[in-house]
Protein backbone atom coordinates (compact mmCIF):
# COMPACT_ATOMS: atom_id res chain seq x y z
CA UNK A 1 0.00 0.00 0.00
CA UNK A 2 1.05 3.66 0.17
CA UNK A 3 1.39 4.35 3.43
CA UNK A 4 3.69 0.94 3.52
CA UNK A 5 5.97 2.16 0.84
CA UNK A 6 6.52 5.74 2.93
CA UNK A 7 6.92 3.81 5.79
CA UNK A 8 9.38 1.84 4.22
CA UNK A 9 10.97 5.18 3.06
CA UNK A 10 10.40 3.44 -0.94
CA UNK A 11 9.20 5.89 -3.59
CA UNK A 12 5.25 5.46 -3.49
CA UNK A 13 4.94 6.90 -7.35
CA UNK A 14 5.38 4.24 -10.11
CA UNK A 15 5.37 3.38 -13.46
CA UNK A 16 4.28 0.64 -15.25
CA UNK A 17 5.61 -1.11 -18.57
CA UNK A 18 4.32 -3.92 -20.30
CA UNK A 19 5.94 -5.28 -23.80
CA UNK A 20 4.57 -8.16 -25.55
CA UNK A 21 5.65 -9.85 -28.87
CA UNK A 22 3.60 -12.73 -30.36
CA UNK A 23 4.87 -14.94 -33.44
CA UNK A 24 3.30 -17.12 -36.11
CA UNK A 25 6.23 -17.60 -38.92
CA UNK A 26 5.52 -21.68 -37.31
CA UNK A 27 2.59 -22.98 -39.58
CA UNK A 28 -0.40 -23.73 -36.86
CA UNK A 29 1.72 -22.62 -34.13
CA UNK A 30 1.54 -19.10 -32.14
CA UNK A 31 4.21 -18.15 -29.81
CA UNK A 32 3.40 -15.15 -27.27
CA UNK A 33 5.68 -13.54 -24.76
CA UNK A 34 4.80 -10.81 -22.08
CA UNK A 35 6.73 -8.96 -19.72
CA UNK A 36 5.02 -6.78 -17.24
CA UNK A 37 6.85 -4.49 -14.57
CA UNK A 38 6.08 -1.69 -11.75
CA UNK A 39 10.03 -0.93 -11.52
CA UNK A 40 11.99 -2.04 -8.63
CA UNK A 41 8.82 -3.40 -7.42
CA UNK A 42 7.40 -6.43 -9.06
CA UNK A 43 7.74 -7.81 -12.35
CA UNK A 44 6.62 -11.15 -14.71
CA UNK A 45 7.46 -12.64 -17.87
CA UNK A 46 4.96 -14.87 -19.34
CA UNK A 47 5.73 -17.39 -22.05
CA UNK A 48 2.66 -19.02 -24.36
CA UNK A 49 2.01 -21.81 -26.82
CA UNK A 50 -0.73 -22.52 -29.15
CA UNK A 51 -1.16 -25.01 -31.43
CA UNK A 52 -3.94 -25.55 -33.99
CA UNK A 53 -4.38 -29.39 -35.01
CA UNK A 54 -7.35 -29.45 -37.95
CA UNK A 55 -9.47 -32.20 -37.92
CA UNK A 56 -11.87 -32.87 -40.98
CA UNK A 57 -13.00 -29.57 -42.70
CA UNK A 58 -15.03 -27.58 -40.13
CA UNK A 59 -13.31 -28.95 -36.69
CA UNK A 60 -10.24 -27.66 -34.80
CA UNK A 61 -8.30 -28.99 -31.58
CA UNK A 62 -6.07 -25.98 -30.35
CA UNK A 63 -3.78 -27.01 -27.03
CA UNK A 64 -2.45 -24.24 -25.22
CA UNK A 65 -0.29 -23.43 -22.54
CA UNK A 66 0.88 -20.33 -20.46
CA UNK A 67 3.76 -20.53 -17.72
CA UNK A 68 4.26 -16.91 -15.48
CA UNK A 69 7.75 -16.44 -13.39
CA UNK A 70 7.11 -13.61 -11.07
CA UNK A 71 10.09 -11.68 -9.72
CA UNK A 72 10.38 -9.97 -6.54
CA UNK A 73 11.87 -6.71 -7.50
CA UNK A 74 11.98 -5.18 -3.46
CA UNK A 75 14.15 -7.99 -1.95
CA UNK A 76 11.19 -8.08 0.74
CA UNK A 77 11.61 -3.95 1.70
CA UNK A 78 8.04 -4.33 1.81
CA UNK A 79 5.92 -7.30 2.52
CA UNK A 80 2.65 -7.01 2.47
CA UNK A 81 2.18 -6.58 -1.48
CA UNK A 82 0.02 -9.74 -2.46
CA UNK A 83 -1.37 -10.63 0.53
CA UNK A 84 2.15 -11.91 2.63
CA UNK A 85 2.50 -9.01 5.45
CA UNK A 86 -1.38 -9.37 7.07
CA UNK A 87 -1.54 -12.76 6.11
CA UNK A 88 2.13 -14.62 6.54
CA UNK A 89 0.46 -18.06 7.93
CA UNK A 90 1.14 -20.52 5.34
CA UNK A 91 3.31 -19.10 3.20
CA UNK A 92 6.79 -20.52 2.65
CA UNK A 93 8.20 -16.88 2.48
CA UNK A 94 6.15 -14.21 3.90
CA UNK A 95 8.77 -11.62 2.61
CA UNK A 96 9.15 -12.73 -0.85
CA UNK A 97 6.88 -12.39 -3.54
CA UNK A 98 8.81 -15.16 -6.05
CA UNK A 99 6.49 -17.41 -7.78
CA UNK A 100 5.03 -19.16 -10.84
CA UNK A 101 1.70 -20.11 -12.52
CA UNK A 102 1.09 -22.77 -14.78
CA UNK A 103 -2.16 -22.97 -17.11
CA UNK A 104 -3.16 -25.16 -19.97
CA UNK A 105 -6.19 -25.98 -22.23
CA UNK A 106 -7.89 -27.67 -24.99
CA UNK A 107 -10.11 -26.04 -26.99
CA UNK A 108 -12.36 -28.06 -29.30
CA UNK A 109 -13.80 -25.23 -32.31
CA UNK A 110 -16.71 -26.07 -34.99
CA UNK A 111 -16.46 -23.34 -37.72
CA UNK A 112 -20.21 -24.33 -37.40
CA UNK A 113 -21.63 -23.45 -33.81
CA UNK A 114 -20.04 -24.35 -30.99
CA UNK A 115 -16.92 -24.95 -29.19
CA UNK A 116 -15.56 -26.81 -25.86
CA UNK A 117 -12.62 -25.64 -23.99
CA UNK A 118 -10.67 -28.21 -20.94
CA UNK A 119 -8.93 -25.85 -18.66
CA UNK A 120 -7.03 -26.20 -15.86
CA UNK A 121 -3.98 -24.15 -14.17
CA UNK A 122 -1.66 -24.03 -10.50
CA UNK A 123 -0.13 -21.44 -8.85
CA UNK A 124 2.95 -22.48 -6.91
CA UNK A 125 2.64 -22.20 -3.08
CA UNK A 126 5.22 -19.40 -2.69
CA UNK A 127 3.75 -16.71 -3.07
CA UNK A 128 0.00 -15.08 -4.70
CA UNK A 129 0.39 -13.73 -8.06
CA UNK A 130 0.39 -9.50 -8.62
CA UNK A 131 -1.96 -8.73 -11.11
CA UNK A 132 -1.21 -4.63 -12.39
CA UNK A 133 -4.15 -3.14 -13.43
CA UNK A 134 -6.10 -6.04 -13.20
CA UNK A 135 -4.80 -8.17 -15.49
CA UNK A 136 -6.30 -11.73 -15.16
CA UNK A 137 -3.54 -13.83 -15.56
CA UNK A 138 -5.76 -17.28 -15.64
CA UNK A 139 -8.08 -15.80 -18.13
CA UNK A 140 -8.76 -17.12 -20.84
CA UNK A 141 -7.82 -20.27 -19.25
CA UNK A 142 -9.47 -20.96 -16.14
CA UNK A 143 -10.81 -17.72 -14.79
CA UNK A 144 -14.89 -17.72 -14.31
CA UNK A 145 -16.81 -14.34 -14.06
CA UNK A 146 -16.09 -12.22 -10.81
CA UNK A 147 -13.50 -15.01 -9.41
CA UNK A 148 -9.65 -14.04 -8.20
CA UNK A 149 -7.83 -17.51 -8.65
CA UNK A 150 -4.79 -16.36 -8.74
CA UNK A 151 -3.45 -16.85 -4.94
CA UNK A 152 -0.55 -18.72 -3.67
CA UNK A 153 -1.30 -23.08 -4.28
CA UNK A 154 -4.52 -22.53 -5.54
CA UNK A 155 -5.73 -24.95 -8.42
CA UNK A 156 -8.23 -24.66 -11.02
CA UNK A 157 -10.32 -27.32 -13.07
CA UNK A 158 -12.80 -25.86 -15.82
CA UNK A 159 -15.09 -27.07 -18.54
CA UNK A 160 -16.49 -24.15 -21.04
CA UNK A 161 -18.92 -24.87 -23.83
CA UNK A 162 -19.97 -21.54 -26.36
CA UNK A 163 -22.77 -21.67 -28.94
CA UNK A 164 -23.51 -19.49 -31.78
CA UNK A 165 -27.39 -19.38 -32.11
CA UNK A 166 -26.74 -17.59 -35.55
CA UNK A 167 -24.21 -19.64 -37.15
CA UNK A 168 -26.55 -22.40 -36.32
CA UNK A 169 -29.50 -20.91 -38.08
CA UNK A 170 -31.98 -20.21 -35.21
CA UNK A 171 -31.37 -16.55 -33.38
CA UNK A 172 -29.54 -13.73 -35.40
CA UNK A 173 -26.73 -12.27 -33.19
CA UNK A 174 -27.17 -14.38 -30.10
CA UNK A 175 -24.48 -16.53 -28.53
CA UNK A 176 -24.09 -18.40 -25.61
CA UNK A 177 -21.65 -19.58 -23.15
CA UNK A 178 -22.08 -22.43 -20.24
CA UNK A 179 -19.02 -22.61 -17.74
CA UNK A 180 -18.55 -24.67 -14.77
CA UNK A 181 -14.94 -24.14 -12.78
CA UNK A 182 -13.73 -26.15 -9.46
CA UNK A 183 -11.13 -23.90 -7.33
CA UNK A 184 -9.57 -25.63 -4.59
CA UNK A 185 -7.72 -22.97 -2.21
CA UNK A 186 -5.11 -23.44 0.28
CA UNK A 187 -6.89 -23.97 3.40
CA UNK A 188 -4.04 -22.68 5.44
CA UNK A 189 -3.85 -18.97 4.55
CA UNK A 190 -5.55 -16.63 6.09
CA UNK A 191 -8.18 -14.66 4.18
CA UNK A 192 -8.23 -16.81 1.08
CA UNK A 193 -12.01 -17.31 -0.49
CA UNK A 194 -13.71 -20.75 0.12
CA UNK A 195 -13.21 -23.81 -1.60
CA UNK A 196 -15.92 -23.48 -4.80
CA UNK A 197 -17.49 -24.95 -7.96
CA UNK A 198 -19.05 -22.18 -10.09
CA UNK A 199 -21.45 -22.46 -12.25
CA UNK A 200 -21.70 -19.39 -14.93
CA UNK A 201 -24.61 -19.08 -18.13
CA UNK A 202 -23.90 -15.87 -19.81
CA UNK A 203 -26.28 -14.73 -23.19
CA UNK A 204 -24.63 -12.00 -25.61
CA UNK A 205 -27.20 -10.60 -28.10
CA UNK A 206 -25.88 -8.24 -30.78
CA UNK A 207 -28.14 -6.05 -32.84
CA UNK A 208 -27.49 -5.79 -36.85
CA UNK A 209 -29.95 -2.69 -36.80
CA UNK A 210 -27.50 -1.11 -34.52
CA UNK A 211 -23.79 -2.25 -34.74
CA UNK A 212 -21.62 -1.85 -32.31
CA UNK A 213 -24.03 -2.39 -29.38
CA UNK A 214 -24.64 -5.74 -27.46
CA UNK A 215 -26.75 -6.79 -24.92
CA UNK A 216 -25.68 -9.43 -21.81
CA UNK A 217 -27.04 -11.49 -19.55
CA UNK A 218 -24.56 -12.81 -17.06
CA UNK A 219 -25.56 -15.35 -14.19
CA UNK A 220 -23.19 -17.14 -11.40
CA UNK A 221 -24.26 -19.89 -9.21
CA UNK A 222 -21.32 -20.41 -6.39
CA UNK A 223 -21.08 -23.20 -4.04
CA UNK A 224 -18.93 -22.68 -1.36
CA UNK A 225 -17.48 -25.45 1.24
CA UNK A 226 -18.30 -24.17 4.52
CA UNK A 227 -15.26 -26.51 5.81
CA UNK A 228 -12.81 -24.70 4.02
CA UNK A 229 -10.62 -23.13 6.79
CA UNK A 230 -10.29 -19.83 5.43
CA UNK A 231 -13.51 -19.06 5.77
CA UNK A 232 -15.30 -16.92 8.42
CA UNK A 233 -19.33 -17.25 7.38
CA UNK A 234 -21.17 -20.66 7.87
CA UNK A 235 -22.49 -20.75 4.12
CA UNK A 236 -20.06 -18.87 1.56
CA UNK A 237 -22.55 -20.23 -1.52
CA UNK A 238 -23.88 -17.29 -3.47
CA UNK A 239 -25.43 -16.29 -6.38
CA UNK A 240 -24.84 -13.68 -8.85
CA UNK A 241 -26.97 -11.62 -11.63
CA UNK A 242 -25.60 -9.26 -13.88
CA UNK A 243 -27.20 -7.25 -17.12
CA UNK A 244 -24.70 -5.48 -19.44
CA UNK A 245 -25.18 -2.78 -21.90
CA UNK A 246 -22.07 -2.23 -24.12
CA UNK A 247 -21.36 0.09 -27.09
CA UNK A 248 -18.44 -0.81 -29.04
CA UNK A 249 -16.66 2.28 -31.15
Amino acid sequence: SYADFVAAGEDPDHNLIVIEAANKSIKNLKLQLNYTAVPNVVSSLTGDAYYTIKIGNSVKVIPGVRYMTQFDDLSGKIANVANLKDNPTGYSDPNSMDSRLFAGKVDIKSENAWKLRFGYSQVADKADIVAPWRGFPTGGFTRAMAQYNWYANTKTYLVRADYNFEKAGLIPGLTGMVRYAIQNFDDTKKGVQADSNILNIDAIQKFKSMPGLEARVRIAFVSGDAQTGAVTKNDPSYNEYRFELNYLF
